[in-house]
């Protein structure tokens, strides 16, 4: 898969582990990282179903990252306190010729 940088994809990540019920954790976590650099969402910031999480990049977030491959893993904790954490997975970060945040498309009624 590949994100074309400054552009706002949203991110299905799922979890092959069909007895892993996601919507039952506490908190989960999403990290995207690359060479060092790296952002977590959770909370507000992303959608859990029961094997699967969205999250949402934005242009400037998108930007921030490099051409290359990019890593991405999921991680939760239960209330008990147990954490898991998926395997890291890899997605590369495209060429975009227009590399910058572009302003909002003003509204027609305006």
């Amino acid at each position: 898969m590949g994100v074309p940088r400054g552009t706002t994809p949203t991110l299905a990540l799922t979890i092959d582990d069909e007895t892993i019920d996601l919507t039952l954790a506490e908190a989960v976590f999403v990290t995207i990282s690359q060479k060092g650099q790296s952002l977590t969402k959770t909370g507000a910031d992303i959608t859990v179903d029961q094997q699967e999480v969205d999250v949402y990049l934005s242009q400037a977030e998108t930007l921030a990252f490099s051409r290359g491959p990019v890593s991405v893993q999921l991680n939760w904790i239960y209330s008990d306190g147990a954490r898991a954490a998926t395997d890291v997975a890899r997605f590369d970060m495209t060429t975009q010729l227009l590399e910058r945040v572009l302003p909002e498309v003003p509204d027609a009624a305006d």
